[in-house]
């Protein structure tokens, strides 16, 4: 660890932001992702001389999906199903659990646009409902004015370093006879009450591409706990094949393409199960030393834990930015600081999906079902007041920038900087002629 000390006599020697003109940041060295060594070279190795570089439940790809069950604390029986990517384990859920035309699926307004596009993959309908300001995550109450008799499943996602109330959402489900997904993309390691996410789902999905806390640079899982699904994954993910030699008695033939994990993909993600553990630890004591950080600061809002949450998603820190509290500095300006600062991206969240430009259906000529179809499915409808302010006002900074040595006093730090050089970086956006503005 670094000397503190060494590290204040710094910031007073250097007060100024680096953005404008100070010599030295925080962090001068930007953060390395993904971290990897001689076990994945050991692992990948060995599948290139055993020559079994992919095969339906091949050996690495099996073995990884009972390591990640444990890991993932989820509880037994539960099946792993691993996939080439979350947005296609996010398909196949949505395949498996039939939904179709007719169907609709409430999903956050504020997560990626495969999430919503899952479900328009499976003929269904997206309804967008707005999220809770202080967790960024799902609104139960939302859900609950959003549900029709239409409506056949919820998608609950786990948002950057928060979760939403899988408690009240479970009930929510259970109540109305819906199927709860969740989108476990960024909640590896996460922990709601005494299981990991992903184990409260009807249905659940995970990521692990190149961003994530567990990574193979693609690739992705679907965990469930009902048999006949798992059997019903293993169909879809393998061109309609039987899950076994031995089809079970209700297995039926199924229209479906290759959608298998590589055992490339299986060895990296086995080492990278090795580094998880002390990787989470490390996240956490530093992101809990970043929010005492940001609630000391008066100008940054972290976004909120729920009681319930165990162990939180390691994916992000994200915080909501007030700028009439630092003197009136843009948030562009202070995002622009702060990762000057970080040596790292400082970015706004997701943009609300009603308005994102990555989330256009009716681009596609397929989604042409009906005028009602085409209708429905527009996201203009949508009314997603919390996600646009969230969108507007947010600060998130990715896991990878928690990981380095002295990571702690990084973002305490940065603020003090920022805080103390408010008037130079409300000056810099607004002045033409300077040499660091280039807003």
């Amino acid at each position: 660890m670094p000397d503190t000390a060494a590290l204040h006599a710094d910031l007073h020697a250097d007060p100024h932001p680096a953005l404008t003109g100070g010599s030295r940041p925080v962090a001068p060295d930007p953060p390395v992702w993904p971290e990897r060594g001689e076990e994945e070279a050991r692992l990948l190795q060995e599948v290139l001389r055993d020559g079994r570089w992919s095969t339906p439940a091949g050996p690495r790809t099996t073995r990884f999906e009972h390591r990640f069950a444990e890991l993932q604390a989820l509880p037994s029986p539960s099946h792993v199903r691993c996939v080439t990517s979350g947005t296609v384990a996010l398909q196949l859920a949505c395949e498996a659990l039939g939904l179709g035309p007719g169907d609709e699926v409430v999903v956050p307004g504020l997560a990626e646009q495969g999430t919503a596009g899952a479900v328009l993959d499976a003929n269904a309908v997206p309804v967008l409902v707005d999220v809770s300001p202080d967790t960024w995550c799902l609104d139960p109450a939302a859900v609950t004015a959003a549900i029709t008799d239409r409506t056949r499943a919820v998608i609950a996602v786990h948002l950057y370093g928060t979760m939403p109330d899988l408690t009240e959402l479970t009930a929510l489900a259970a109540q109305n006879g819906l199927a709860l997904i969740e989108d476990c993309a960024h909640a590896h390691g996460a922990r709601w009450e005494e299981h990991g996410a992903g184990a409260f789902g009807t249905m659940s999905v995970f990521s692990f591409g190149a961003s994530r806390t567990l990574t193979a640079g693609e690739g992705g899982c679907v965990v469930t706990s009902d048999a006949v699904l798992a059997d019903q994954l293993s169909s879809l993910r393998d061109s309609g094949r039987p899950p076994s030699d031995v089809p079970p008695p209700f297995w039926r033939p199924v229209q479906s393409g290759n959608h298998r994990m590589t055992e490339w993909q299986a060895a990296v993600l086995l080492a990278q199960c090795d580094r998880f553990e002390e990787q989470r630890d490390r996240r956490e004591r530093v992101v809990a030393a970043w929010r005492e950080a940001a609630e000391r600061s008066g100008f940054l809002r972290p976004a909120r834990v729920l009681p319930g949450v165990r162990r939180p998603p390691g994916y992000a820190f994200a915080a909501s930015y007030d700028e009439r509290a630092l003197n009136g500095v843009p948030v562009e300006t202070f995002r622009a600081a702060l990762a000057a600062e970080l040596s790292a991206p400082v970015e706004p969240c997701y943009r609300p999906l009603g308005d994102s430009p990555f989330y256009r259906p009716r681009t596609k000529r397929k989604h042409w079902l009906s005028a009602a179809y085409w209708n429905a499915i527009d996201p203009a409808r949508s009314d997603l007041p919390n996600c646009a302010t969230l969108h507007r006002t947010s600060v998130v900074v990715p896991h990878a920038a928690t990981l380095r040595p002295g990571a702690e006093e990084h973002l305490p730090q940065a603020l003090e900087k920022i805080a103390r050089g408010a008037d130079r970086l409300r000056r810099w956006r607004s002045d033409p002629w300077s040499s660091h503005s280039h807003l």
